[in-house]
């Protein structure tokens, strides 16, 4: 028995409005994201609501799921994890963690990674397109404690150190699980790809063009991120500088992208995939104490 577990639970800061109810030809982003996983071989679905999740219950159709709000959505994505797998079916045998702002990833996927876990000894299985690493990720029920053990703005990725010889990558031919959808423009870019029914993978190409130049929550305009240290130092601002240094596993970050972790938590720059840069964010707060 396999429970889904939906993200959908983050104060949408780049937005402006709930993330969740942002619409993607013409429906919310979450029904979208729902619609898949209710399609796929999943058989229980928890839906973790945070921010204004009175009006995400109002303007979402959450038929054949359960939801649960979690009170700490705003301490990170870790607290909604932890929520979720706590509200999962006691019977089920493992998670499969689904980001509420990913609407192009295909129910096939969802059951590849599924039919590939029956026989197999894997406690987390990625899939992976390209190389590339991406979501949803399904866990084994018996990570539940180390789920409950990660902090902060992590996913689960905070604990795929502690159990490399458990991991198996599987592939799959599904540009959208490479696609979280992070800010206005983005959201545009990916209405007009229903729109003309383009190929994802534009929509893949873009997404890695604008993090890979940095761009700035809603903005447009490239950041030099060496140029943003220079003033913060000469305002003497505390900050993190990261560069990458070496990729060791795929992924979308590459050597010599840099990022910036301020003492208010902001971060400037791209190193890589969002937990990259949740663990990034953490790991700069602690350095900076």
């Amino acid at each position: 028995m396999i429970s889904a577990i939906v993200l959908a639970a983050g104060t949408s800061s780049r937005m402006g409005s709930p993330k969740p109810l942002l619409t993607l030809g013409g429906r919310p982003l979450l029904e979208r994201v729902l619609e898949t996983v209710r399609d796929a071989a999943v058989d229980d679905i928890v839906v973790v609501l945070g921010h204004e999740a009175d009006r995400v219950r109002d303007g979402v159709s959450f038929d054949g799921t359960h939801t649960v709000v979690n009170p700490a959505y705003i301490e990170g994505m870790s607290t909604s994890l932890q929520a979720g797998v706590r509200a999962a079916d006691p019977r089920s045998d493992g998670f499969l963690i689904v980001l509420g702002d990913q609407p192009f990833v295909q129910s096939a996927t969802i059951n590849t990674l599924i039919e590939r876990r029956n026989g197999s000894q894997a406690k987390i299985l990625i899939p992976t397109y390209g190389g590339a690493r991406g979501n949803p990720v399904l866990l084994d029920r018996s990570l539940s404690e180390d789920v409950q053990s990660i902090t902060g703005d992590q996913g689960c990725r905070a604990i795929f150190g502690h159990h490399t010889r458990g991991i198996l990558e599987v592939p799959v031919d599904d540009p959208g699980i490479l696609v979280d959808l992070d800010t206005p423009e983005q959201i545009t870019r990916a209405e007009e790809v229903v729109r003309t029914g383009r190929s994802i993978e534009s929509l893949v190409a873009m997404t890695e063009h604008d993090r890979s130049h940095s761009h700035p929550p809603g903005g447009t305009m490239r950041i030099d991120i060496l140029q943003v240290a220079q003033d913060l130092r000469a305002r003497n601002e505390p900050f993190v500088l990261a560069t990458v240094v070496r990729v060791e596993r795929p992924s979308s970050g590459r050597p010599g992208f840099k990022a910036i972790v301020r003492a208010n938590r902001d971060l400037v720059g791209w190193l890589g995939g969002s937990c990259a840069q949740s663990v990034l964010v953490a790991e700069g707060l602690r350095a900076l104490r």
